[in-house]
């Protein structure tokens, strides 16, 4: 399961504290689910939570969520569309200074298999697809729509009065 090692690297790089102490983060899975797609190239896929435990979390849990969504834009975009959970969290207040946080986690990834030469099997872990927007708009940006320059009105639009 390749995701978890860049999941645990946008973490990483996101809290600064955790370069210091990496032991305080700590990754593991549960409720794990393998999916046979019942084809001739014989893919298959995983589903999983990942459990996220920060200990003695300093940063702003903003600081979190922000690299953890910037993550699942590439890695599970479709728990960013609107009224989807992006993620579950538990936090364990421990001082005005830090806490232990909790996040929850659904993953999904897909294995392709191919058949070797002389027998065997090459497995390989797809991508997701490149979301569907190369900008840093997601879909429920709510900033006005730029207008339109350069557009002759006269010369673009039929002439309805003929």
């Amino acid at each position: 399961m390749r995701k978890i090692d860049t999941l645990r690297a946008a973490i990483t790089a996101a809290l600064p504290e955790l370069a210091q102490n990496p032991d305080r983060l700590r990754i593991w899975i549960e409720r794990g689910a393998a999916q046979c797609r019942d084809t001739r190239t014989e893919a298959f896929g995983f589903a999983y939570q990942a459990n996220v435990l920060i200990v003695e979390m300093a940063s702003d849990i903003a600081v979190l969520a922000l690299a953890i969504f910037r993550w699942q834009r590439v890695n599970q975009p479709h728990l960013l569309a609107p009224g989807k959970d992006g993620f579950s969290f538990d936090v364990d207040i421990l001082d005005n200074k830090c806490a232990d946080v909790l996040l929850q986690i659904q993953i999904e990834e897909n294995v392709t298999v191919t058949p070797v030469e002389g027998g065997g099997s090459q497995l390989a872990y797809l991508p997701e697809p490149d979301p569907l927007f190369d900008d840093d708009l997601g879909l429920g940006d709510t900033d006005p729509i730029p207008l339109l320059t350069g557009v002759e009105v006269a010369e673009d639009l039929p002439p309805w009065d003929d």
